[in-house]
């Protein structure tokens, strides 16, 4: 919704301003609430396993477009994977746990 706000508004002008400011934050809300809840999964699985292992998936291969529609690939764009696994992955070392990656052939 903030998105559509800002294209509506004149280019450079206060109000496109005031506007691009608000999306800016939404974005930092967003982008600090999946952190967190990536940090916090990290540690329940941590607490919970000793061996953690990881399929190596191949987000660009699944993001191409002969392979899903266009809103699966926005989301797959979106949902950060790498990010959720370098947080396991250090979670998992910090404990001094295995971190065990899987190729995704045949899987």
């Amino acid at each position: 919704m903030l998105q559509r706000t800002l294209s509506r508004k004149r280019f450079l002008s206060k109000n496109w301003l005031k506007a691009e400011r608000r999306l800016a934050k939404e974005h930092e809300r967003v982008g600090d609430f999946r952190r967190d809840v990536f940090f916090k999964l990290g540690v329940l699985l941590a607490q919970e396993y000793d061996v953690l292992v990881l399929e190596d998936l191949n987000v660009e291969g699944l993001v191409q477009k002969g392979v899903t529609g266009k809103r699966r690939r926005m989301r797959l764009y979106d949902s950060s994977f790498s990010e959720l696994r370098a947080v396991l992955e250090w979670q998992f070392r910090k404990r001094g746990k295995q971190v065990l990656p899987v190729p995704s052939y045949n899987t």
